[in-house]
């Protein structure tokens, strides 16, 4: 398991930089024409310039519009080198703009803080038992959660993000890691099945994998682990509070 651990940790420390933050203009173009078949503008339209350390995540939320929508009308081959100054346009906006809702209320005492460095409000990945917490357990660490729930039962993404693996990972079996906006990243693992694909930009709340028991796992359960700065943290500290009944059974 200790080399499973260091195998995630590497993953995860690849992972450092913000995906699609405002950056000086890089070499390489990172932006395409924006196509002119009035096919691909599915409603109205806005232009938007991108601000120094704007993110794809945060204009999605602004607007209300998905990540996708705004990587496939403008284009965007590189979402890591979008240039500060870039001129984005936002596909299918309704209305005023809209702005991220407050921070969640009743969430554990790190919530605050993911919100306020990268506006990202985690929500609960599943519905089950709380069956395992945080920290030391016997002569290793447990670097995350446990979540015992129905083989199959749907695992879906605690925030939206970018998916940079999917694929098995030695003890932990079939492993879904999400990147977030600033420093953040969850992880998903022993599912039964990975439903998303290494790459794909996912909306918080759509469905990652079903629960299962791959790798070393005793039952099927769901380990989530949230990391900040690759460190792995207790996610307890960021999820809210008022969890679902079937959860709050096992705490």
């Amino acid at each position: 398991m200790r080399g499973s651990a260091l195998a995630l940790a590497a993953i995860v420390a690849g992972l450092a930089l913000a995906i699609g933050c405002g950056s000086p203009a890089p070499q390489r173009r990172a932006l395409a024409p924006p196509p002119r078949d009035a096919a691909t503008r599915p409603g109205p339209e806005r232009v938007h310039v991108l601000q120094r350390g704007e993110t794809l995540y945060r204009l999605s939320k602004r607007y209300g519009v998905s990540v996708d929508s705004i990587v496939r009308r403008n284009r965007i081959r590189d979402v890591a080198n979008v240039p500060t100054g870039a001129r984005l346009s936002i596909p299918g906006v309704r209305g005023k703009s809209r702005a991220p809702s407050g921070a969640p209320s009743g969430s554990g005492d790190l919530a605050d803080v993911a919100y306020r460095e990268a506006e990202l409000a985690f929500g609960w990945p599943v519905t089950g038992r709380f069956s395992s917490g945080f920290g030391r357990r016997g002569r290793r660490d447990h670097e995350g959660i446990d979540i015992a729930a129905r083989s199959g039962t749907p695992v879906r993404a605690a925030e939206a993000g970018r998916v940079t693996h999917s694929g098995w990972l030695g003890d932990y079996g079939r492993v879904v890691i999400v990147k977030h906006a600033g420093h953040y990243s969850t992880v998903y693992a022993h599912n039964r099945r990975n439903k998303v694909r290494k790459g794909a930009f996912v909306e918080k709340g759509q469905l990652l994998a079903e629960v299962g028991a791959s790798g070393n796992a005793s039952g099927p359960h769901l380990h989530f682990e949230i990391r900040r700065e690759r460190k792995p943290e207790n996610p307890l500290r960021f999820l809210p509070r008022t969890v679902p009944a079937s959860q709050a059974a096992g705490r």
